[in-house]
């Protein structure tokens, strides 16, 4: 087999790529759906304003420094996932290439991390070494390249092409990790537990004491509509310099709304009697939605002129947000309990 390119696509949430890697690849089915539309609904914040301090709620965490930069994607269902730590390429004397065009013809998908000094288009591509995740999905043996999808020169996630050469050099003393889609796994929508993340939202529950079979609860973090409050805090802080600017917490708000507005959607093709009485609820998401990307806009902004005006307009858009999204999750959660 000359080439092989495997199903990708660019998913809502690219914000980390610990969620947009996994997503990429499982929203390329629909058997999938169900799951991704079950979860992604809570949000958590670390008080602290650590590095990654604002993310969705997951088993794959961001918010505790970054411990998932060695993980391969736990909590992830329909993910089968094995790695390779570098040593063994090292001590064994292994041909990276003929490992990634075999397994890629056997339908996993690659994530490593590259030099991206060696990857066209990036934003460090011969002019300074960077480390960052790309996930390999595809390969043309008669042009001796691959298809990558990572963030360009523009910070856009986008697909893009490397050389087999390139590829080396980049992947040089770096774990490979593979990733395929689970066939054995199943899963229905989840009703209840939407209605019950909803819930943990609206009140600020710690929605990671659900999880005390398998971790300890989350330190230092609020959750849901508690949120609002740390992102003012934060960025009454950063018009003050007094903390690092990160747009990630403003970009995942508005991945989050997107997502809810998606949520409604399905499940309004999928309970037909639910379709009338959801019809509001997305488009309250929908104008939530503009809104964080107005104010994730006016951020950008920010960066380039440091104008207060923008901070002010942020943190007024902020609250407005958090009285509009009240009262839409809980419309949303009486919508939910009429089809339980």
């Amino acid at each position: 087999m000359n080439r092989k390119k495997l199903p990708i696509t660019i998913p809502p949430i690219i914000g980390y790529v610990i969620h947009a890697f996994p997503l990429s690849i499982i929203l390329n089915y629909n058997k999938c759906l169900p799951w991704f539309f079950s979860n992604y609904i809570q949000l958590s914040c670390n008080t602290q304003f650590k590095n990654n301090f604002f993310d969705f709620f997951a088993l794959c965490p961001t918010l505790e420094g970054i411990p998932w930069i060695d993980s391969i994607y736990p909590g992830i269902p329909w993910i089968n996932r094995h790695s390779i730590d570098s040593h063994t390429f090292i001590e064994c004397n292994l041909d990276i290439n003929k490992i990634i065009i075999n397994s890629l013809s056997r339908n996993n998908y690659i994530v490593c991390h590259l030099d991206e000094f060696f990857v066209p288009n990036s934003s460090s591509y011969q002019n300074g070494h960077f480390f960052h995740e790309n996930l390999i999905y595809g390969y043309d043996m008669d042009k001796m390249t691959y298809d990558i999808l990572g963030f360009d020169k523009h910070r856009k996630f986008a697909h893009n092409k490397i050389s087999f050469q390139a590829f080396k050099q980049a992947s040089e003393n770096h774990d490979i990790k593979f990733l395929k889609i689970n066939d054995e796994f199943s899963f229905e929508l989840d009703l209840k537990f939407i209605r019950d993340l909803l819930l943990d939202y609206l009140y600020s529950e710690n929605s990671s004491d659900r999880l005390r079979m398998i971790k300890n609860p989350t330190k230092n973090c609020v959750y849901g509509m508690s949120v609002y409050k740390e992102l003012i805090k934060y960025f009454t802080l950063l018009s003050e310099d007094s903390v690092d600017f990160d747009i990630r917490p403003l970009h995942i708000l508005w991945e989050h709304k997107k997502c809810m507005r998606l949520r409604t959607e399905f499940i309004s093709k999928n309970y037909e009697s639910a379709a009338a009485g959801l019809e509001e609820t997305f488009n309250e998401y929908s104008i939530l939605e503009q809104r964080c990307l107005s104010i994730r806009n006016l951020l950008i902004k920010y960066l380039i002129r440091k104008h207060p005006a923008n901070i002010e307009k942020i943190i007024s858009s902020l609250n407005y947000i958090s009285n509009m999204e009240q009262e839409t999750v809980r419309n949303f959660i009486a919508k939910i309990e009429g089809l339980l």
